[in-house]
C-alpha cells in the first residue's frame, strides 16, 4: 500500500467541491483503508478529499523571477523584430529604474489549464464603519471610499471571491453580491456597491446574555439554594412545593468528611481521563486558528467507575451514605466549583485575548465571572471544561441513579428495584451512553465551542447535572409508584420517539458536516451559503430548524412519567429542560445570524419552525 503523499500538520491547497477553485487547507490525517485525507479549511469547515484534489502549495507560488504567459508572449514577439525596435522598449541610460511590481496571486483552473487573475483593491481595518442596524452590529465601508477607489478587475468570469480582513472572513459569491457589470475591452469590471455587508458581531462589544451582571448575580444567589430545597424536598415523605425552605445551618450542610469523599471522588474521574487510552478528535477552530486535542475516554472512566463500584459492593461497603447525606454532597460540590470559578477567572487575566470568549471581553466583573473569560483553561494537557462537561457531570449523573436505586431497594425492603425506578435509570443511562459514544459531537456544542468557563459551567457541571437531573429517582426512593403494563409501554414508547429523534437528528448532522458529498447522505439537500458551509434543509433538519432538541424535550417529560401524578416536583427537569433549550434556540440562532447572514432568512423560509411543528 503506498504511503501517503502529504503528511499530517502541513498546509496545501485543496479544491472546493462543486468547483474548479483552490484553497488553503490544513491537513488533519489520512485513512489508508478508503485512500482520503481529512482536511480543515481556513473557515473551519472538515471534509475528506482524495489525493487528486490536493496540490502542493508551491504550485501556486509564482515563480522568482518568472514572468505571466502575457508577458512571455510580449517579449518573444519583441525578439523577432529588428534591433532598433528592440532598443525603444529598453532602458535609457538616464532612466531611474523603477520598482518591480509585487506577483499577482493566482488561482488555477484544473478544468481549464489556465490562470485566474484576480486584482482586489486592498482592504484595511480602518475603511470599515461598525454600525448598527435593526439591533444587528454590521460592518460597513465608507462610502466616500467606493467614489475615488479603483475598481475590481477580473480578467475571467470567477464566481467565488474571498474578502479576508482581519476581522472579516466570508467566502462572497459573485452573482449574488456583485451587481454591476460593466464590459470593458474584453474584461469585466466590478463595482462592490456600500450596501453589501457583511454581518458579524464586533469583539469590542459583544452580546450581553442572561441580564448582564444583574442577572447573572440573582442567578448566582439563587440556584444553589434553590437546588438543596428541591433535594430535600424529593427525599421527605411529605414532598410538595408549599413546605416553606428548611431553616438550615451551616453545620448542616458542612461535613468535612462529606467534602473529602467528593473531592477524591473528583480526583478519582481526574486520574481516569489522565489515563493514554481512547482516540484524539480536535475541537472547533479557535480565534488564532488552531484546533485542541482531545482524548475521549470516557466510556472507559464510566466502565472503571462501574467496576470499582462493584469491588465496593462486594466487600459490603453501602453506598447509602451518599443518600442519607445527599444535600451535603451537593453543598461540597457547590463549594468546590465557587474554587474552581475563582481559580480559572484568576488565571484568565494572564490570557491572550485570543484565548478568550466574547463574554470574556466585556467589561463587568460580576458578569465574567458568571460566564466565564478563558474559553479553554487548561493545567498542562488537562481540559478543565472538557473533563466537567463529560466525566464531572453525566458519569456523577448516573452515578447518583444507581445510589438511588439501592436506597429504595433498602428503604422500601424490595428483593429487585421497581419498574418505576428501572424505567428512570434505563433511560438515563441510554442518554448518557450516547453521548460518551458520540463524545467527538460535542466538542462542536455551543458550551464547549463557544462559552467560556466560569460559574456557570462549573456550578452546572458539578452540581446542577448530577443532583438536579436525577431529581426523579431521589423521589422515587420514598415515593414509589405502581404502573400498569399499558402505562410502561407508553412511557417506553414515548422515549424510543424521542431517542430515535434526537439519535438520527445529530447523526445526519455529524456526518453531512465531516463530509458533505458522503454518497450516503446523497438523499439530503443543502443550500449553500457564502461562508462556505452549507444548510441542511431536508431529513430532519427540513422538519424543524432544532430536531434534536425536539428529542430531547420528548425524551425529558418520558423520564418524569414514571413518577406518577401525585406531585409535581419530579416534573422539574421537564420544565427546565424545556425552558432552558428554547432559551438555548434564541442564542444558537442568533450566532447562525451572525454567520450565515443573508443565507440564514433564506433557510428560515425553508425551515419555518423551529423545535414544534405547526407551533413554535
Amino acid at each position: 500500500m503506498p504511503s501517503p503523499r502529504y503528511s499530517e500538520g502541513i498546509t496545501a491547497m485543496a479544491k472546493w467541491p462543486g468547483s474548479s477553485l483552490y484553497f488553503e487547507v490544513q491537513i488533519m490525517s489520512f485513512d489508508p483503508k478508503t485512500q482520503m485525507y481529512s482536511v480543515l479549511f481556513k473557515d473551519g469547515t472538515d471534509m475528506n478529499l482524495k489525493e487528486s484534489d490536493i496540490r502542493s502549495s508551491s504550485v501556486f507560488r509564482p515563480k522568482k523571477g518568472s514572468a505571466s504567459p502575457s508577458r512571455k508572449r510580449s517579449r518573444s514577439r519583441t525578439r523577432s523584430r529588428s534591433p532598433a525596435r528592440a532598443n525603444s522598449r529598453g532602458r535609457s541610460p538616464g532612466r531611474t529604474p523603477q520598482t518591480p511590481q509585487k506577483s499577482t496571486p493566482v488561482i488555477r483552473d484544473s478544468r481549464k489549464g489556465d490562470v485566474l487573475k484576480v486584482h482586489l483593491t486592498p482592504l484595511k481595518l480602518q475603511d470599515f464603519n461598525i454600525e448598527k442596524t435593526n439591533g444587528e452590529y454590521v460592518v460597513a465601508r465608507h462610502t466616500k471610499l467606493f467614489e475615488d477607489s479603483p475598481k475590481i478587475q477580473v480578467e475571467e468570469q470567477v464566481e467565488d471571491l474571498q474578502i479576508k480582513n482581519e476581522k472579516v472572513l466570508r467566502y462572497i459569491q459573485r452573482k449574488e453580491y456583485f451587481t454591476e457589470l460593466v464590459k470593458k475591452d474584453s474584461r469585466e469590471e466590478v463595482l462592490l456597491k456600500p450596501e453589501h455587508v457583511v454581518t458579524v458581531v464586533p469583539l469590542e462589544k459583544p452580546v450581553v446574555e442572561f441580564g448582564g451582571a444583574v442577572g447573572a448575580a440573582l442567578m448566582m444567589l439563587s440556584m444553589p439554594p434553590f437546588l438543596y430545597y428541591l433535594v430535600y424536598m424529593c427525599s421527605q415523605k411529605d414532598a410538595s412545593l408549599l413546605n416553606f425552605y428548611p431553616h438550615w445551618t451551616v453545620s448542616d450542610l458542612w461535613d468535612s468528611t462529606v467534602f473529602g469523599y467528593f473531592a477524591l471522588w473528583i480526583l478519582l474521574l481526574a486520574l481516569f481521563h489522565l489515563l493514554p487510552i481512547g482516540p484524539i478528535a480536535h475541537g472547533a477552530p479557535t480565534a488564532n486558528g488552531k484546533r485542541l486535542s482531545y482524548r475521549l475516554n470516557g466510556l472507559l472512566s464510566l466502565f472503571l467507575v462501574s467496576v470499582l463500584t462493584a469491588v465496593v459492593l462486594y466487600q459490603g461497603i453501602s453506598l447509602i451514605y451518599v443518600y442519607k447525606h445527599l444535600h451535603q454532597f451537593a453543598a461540597a460540590a457547590t463549594l468546590l466549583s465557587v474554587v474552581l470559578s475563582f481559580y480559572v477567572f484568576l488565571r484568565s487575566r494572564k490570557s491572550s485575548q485570543e484565548d478568550l470568549s466574547a463574554a470574556g471581553k466585556s467589561g463587568n466583573f460580576i458578569y465574567k465571572f458568571f460566564m466565564g473569560r478563558e474559553l479553554n483553561p487548561h493545567i498542562g494537557k488537562f481540559d478543565i471544561k472538557f473533563f466537567c462537561a463529560v466525566h464531572a457531570a453525566l458519569i456523577g449523573w448516573v452515578f447518583i441513579n444507581f445510589i438511588m436505586l439501592l436506597a429504595e431497594m433498602h428503604i422500601q425492603k424490595l428483593e429487585r428495584p421497581s419498574p418505576s425506578m428501572i424505567l428512570v435509570n434505563a433511560f438515563q443511562l441510554l442518554y448518557v451512553l450516547h453521548a460518551l459514544w458520540h463524545q467527538e459531537s460535542m466538542l462542536t456544542s455551543l458550551d464547549i465551542a463557544h462559552e467560556g468557563f466560569g460559574f456557570m459551567l462549573a456550578f452546572g457541571n458539578l452540581v446542577w447535572v448530577p443532583f438536579a437531573y436525577s431529581l426523579q429517582a431521589t423521589y422515587l426512593v420514598l415515593h414509589p409508584v405502581e404502573i400498569s403494563w399499558a402505562v410502561l409501554g407508553a412511557i417506553l414508547a414515548m422515549n424510543t420517539l424521542g431517542y430515535i429523534i434526537f439519535r438520527s437528528a445529530n447523526n445526519q448532522k455529524n456526518a453531512f458536516r465531516k463530509n458533505p458529498l458522503n454518497p450516503r447522505l446523497s438523499y439530503l439537500k443543502s443550500l449553500p451559503t457564502t461562508c462556505g458551509s452549507p444548510l441542511l434543509v431536508s431529513g430532519w433538519w427540513g422538519f424543524v430548524r432544532h430536531p434534536n432538541y425536539l428529542g430531547d424535550i420528548i425524551m425529558a417529560w418520558a423520564w418524569c412519567l414514571p413518577c406518577g401524578f401525585t406531585n409535581v416536583l419530579p416534573y422539574f427537569y421537564g420544565f427546565f429542560l424545556t425552558g432552558l433549550l428554547l432559551h438555548r434556540v434564541s442564542r444558537v440562532e442568533h450566532l447562525c445570524r451572525l454567520k450565515y447572514g443573508r443565507d440564514w432568512d433564506k433557510y428560515c423560509h425553508l425551515v419555518p419552525y423551529r423545535i414544534f411543528p405547526y407551533v413554535y
